[in-house]
């Protein structure tokens, strides 16, 4: 086998799509798999994480299997795309990603919009302002199957990107991420200054990600059910790409410890791994977002193939992703005047209203004072 490229994704897309099958046609499939494939794989890097690379095609040949397949009577082998394969197998429910015969870590998501979303207006009360109405046309997620699926497809809070006004540090900022196919939220850490402007960060909370059988709101998350949950701090994203891959924190930051330990060379820190997002509390603008997450595939023996039969079980990093925006400087400054600057100018000017206003009081009151001992003299 080759290894002069990345470990290739196609064993976990195959391992997914044959998984329980294992009968003579199967196990002939996986044999000649390994005949024809390399281990790893090598491609331009645009290719594998965005525009897609093409399956290859496959002649699978059943000659030796004679009669032993009552469904192989009339035919000594199956060619074509995987595609054509799982429909000559008789599969009812194909993935898109398989029909489309492209792979891609992050295919369709480069230089693509992300939906439609429908958020509110604020018409109501700013309480629920730019908070997600739909997505897509749906007020919910259809992903997840699990115990409590009802909580794991509602789409809850904004994109991230604009937050209700006045906020507090007890606030609690509610995202919806179609990255992550699913809703999140973050809790106040601690006051910041951003190019001099005050701000609040937030970061997510270790249950967000915590194992489910610790927090059981994440059972819904386990797929296909809750005897193949994962651990902390990774979350299977099969369910919405149609892909066999697992999302973590980088470098497991937070993430289950078993895990951490089977590999070599990871070392998670809060400051480099940690997903952050620091707010202007009186606007509810983000004026920093850092978006960290980590792209696995769950390397495992898959089928009979000789080349796994020592691979243990690890969830296995491709690549970790910031993805991250910044008001800049300049920005900063405008924010600033247009926004921060009249807030305490209108701060000052109700300041010194009160303070007029008292010192208005003081007065009128030792002008009464005044008033009241002349008229007491003149009785005298």
């Amino acid at each position: 086998m080759g290894n002069n490229g990345r470990f290739g994704i196609f064993y976990p897309l195959a391992s997914h799509v044959f998984q329980g099958r294992q009968d003579l046609i199967s196990s002939t499939i996986w044999t000649q798999l390994e005949a024809s494939l390399d281990l790893f794989e090598t491609h331009e890097a645009g290719d594998i994480l965005f525009y897609g690379y093409d399956l290859p095609a496959f002649n699978f040949d059943f000659s030796g299997l004679g009669n032993l397949v009552p469904k192989l009577d009339e035919t000594e082998g199956w060619s074509g795309t995987l595609a054509d394969i799982m429909d000559q197998m008789g599969f009812q429910d194909i993935p898109q990603v398989v029909l489309d015969n492209k792979l891609a870590l992050l295919l369709g998501v480069n230089n693509t919009d992300d939906k439609v979303y429908e958020v509110k207006t604020g018409s109501d009360g700013m309480g629920d302002f730019m908070n997600i109405q739909s997505w897509n046309g749906s007020s919910t997620l259809h992903y997840w199957k699990g115990e409590g699926a009802q909580y794991c497809n509602m789409i809850n809070g904004t994109d991230g990107s604009q937050y209700p006004p006045r906020l507090t540090r007890d606030s609690v900022l509610r995202i919806y991420t179609s990255e992550l196919c699913r809703s999140l939220y973050l809790t106040y850490e601690k006051d910041l200054y951003h190019h001099g402007i005050p701000v609040y960060r937030y970061v997510p909370p270790r249950e967000v990600l915590e194992d489910p059988e610790v927090n059981h709101d994440n059972l819904c998350y386990c797929v296909p059910d809750r005897d193949h949950c994962l651990g902390a701090g990774m979350l299977s994203l099969q369910p919405c790409l149609g892909l066999p891959l697992v999302l973590s924190t980088p470098h497991f930051y937070q993430g289950d410890e078993k895990e951490l330990a089977k590999l070599v060379g990871l070392n998670p820190t809060k400051s480099e791994h940690e997903t952050t997002i620091d707010v202007e509390p009186r606007t509810g603008v983000a004026m920093y977002a850092a978006k960290k997450m980590q792209l696995n595939i769950p390397l495992k023996r898959y089928g009979n193939l000789p080349s796994f039969k020592n691979v243990p079980e690890v969830i296995f990093p491709i690549l970790w992703v910031n993805e991250s925006a910044n008001v800049d400087a300049d920005m900063s400054q405008e924010v600033r005047n247009a926004v921060f600057v009249p807030f305490v100018v209108v701060d000052a000017i109700c300041g010194s209203l009160i303070a007029v206003g008292a010192l208005l009081l003081v007065l009128s009151g030792f002008r009464f004072l005044h008033i009241k001992r002349s008229a007491e003299q003149d009785k005298l």
